[in-house]
């Protein structure tokens, strides 16, 4: 579920200059009793891997990668596009008007229109939106800033950077690093892996839950305020894990072979509980289910007239061991809530 958004000044405006370009012959959608525009079309020659941009007010932006060399870009609502080529020929700016006769407007984020865009494969497209969902598909690299909608980007090849202010992030089928962040939204990952050596994926919410499912990369990062984070899938050999959040649980669910270094940590108030049989290397400070060790209460104060200061609660409840032969580190942390290694 979508939520407004706050009142938040984001620098959504790309630093564009006017240009002018043949006028749609249709009448300016300003006018009064002027019909609506029929759609617009536009397209340009592209190298393979051109850069291209949009920026708008509002509206759904839907890109889809393709093996011609050219951009094209369509709307049913707006009444201008343009199309404007960067000096070194590997840039491209689409330039959306929502009136006809708009020689100035043009590309200024103003724009409330939906925006169809068919790329090369090896683009690298950038979205800015202040209100409106966004669907990529099919890309090499895929950046998007939005306020106020859901992202959802699928088989993008070489890297992938979202950041939404209050909406849903997900992201499947891809390789390449990864950055995904909402503020008010969940983020899932599905089936996504590096395209090479040193990609790191890294998925952020401050109100929302983190979901990721087969995820191949040899650093990976999760993290939320309010809501939990889960994993699923096998460990990469070397890899690091870093999962935390505030309030909420953190769910590992890998094969029953895995072999893995765990530090997991509740800061306030949960417990740990384990599937595996972990071999603990340091003693747990608190509560270990299962697998783990249980540690004993601390012991009573003494009766008598002596006083005796009450022993100081620990610094938290946790658990560090091995699993297997090592391997991959997990170091899994939480204020309140339970730490879950499950076997799938």
């Amino acid at each position: 579920m979508k939520i407004p958004a706050l009142t938040i000044l984001l620098a959504l405006a790309l630093p564009l200059t006017a240009g002018a370009q043949e006028r749609q012959p249709h009448a300016s959608a300003g006018e009064k009793g002027a019909a609506a525009p029929p759609g617009v079309e536009r397209k340009i020659a592209a190298a393979a891997d051109v850069s291209v941009s949009l920026c708008m007010a509002s509206g759904s932006v839907v890109v889809r990668g393709w093996d011609k060399g050219e951009v094209h870009a369509r709307s049913d609502m707006a009444g201008r596009i343009d199309l404007r080529e960067g000096k070194s020929g590997k840039g491209v700016e689409v330039l959306v008007s929502d009136y006809a006769d708009d020689e100035t407007g043009a590309g200024h984020c103003n724009s409330t229109s939906d925006v169809e865009l068919d790329v090369p494969r090896g683009a690298r497209v950038q979205i800015r939106v202040r209100e409106g969902d966004v669907d990529i598909d099919g890309v090499a690299e895929a950046r998007v800033e939005s306020l106020n909608g859901d992202v959802d980007v699928r088989r993008v090849t070489r890297a992938v950077d979202v950041s939404c202010l209050s909406g849903d992030v997900s992201l499947s089928d891809s390789k390449g690093r990864a950055r995904l962040h909402s503020v008010s939204g969940s983020v899932e990952a599905m089936h996504v892996s590096p395209a090479a050596t040193g990609d790191e994926f890294e998925a952020r919410s401050t109100s929302g839950d983190v979901s990721l499912e087969r995820v191949g990369h040899a650093s990976v990062k999760g993290a939320t305020t309010s809501g939990s984070v889960r994993m699923s899938g096998p460990l990469v050999g070397s890899g690091l894990y870093e999962f935390t959040t505030h309030s909420g649980d953190v769910t590992m669910e890998l094969p029953p072979d895995s072999s893995f270094r765990v530090n997991a940590r509740i800061i306030h108030t949960g417990e740990v509980i384990t599937d595996f049989p972990v071999r603990a290397t340091l003693p747990a400070a608190g509560n270990v289910l299962e697998g783990g060790i249980p540690q004993p209460p601390p012991p009573p104060p003494p009766n008598g007239k002596v006083k005796v200061k009450p022993p100081m609660p620990p610094a938290h409840t946790g658990l560090v061991g091995v699993v297997g032969k090592g391997g991959a580190e997990l170091r899994l942390t939480t204020f309140s809530g339970t730490v879950y290694l499950k076997q799938e």
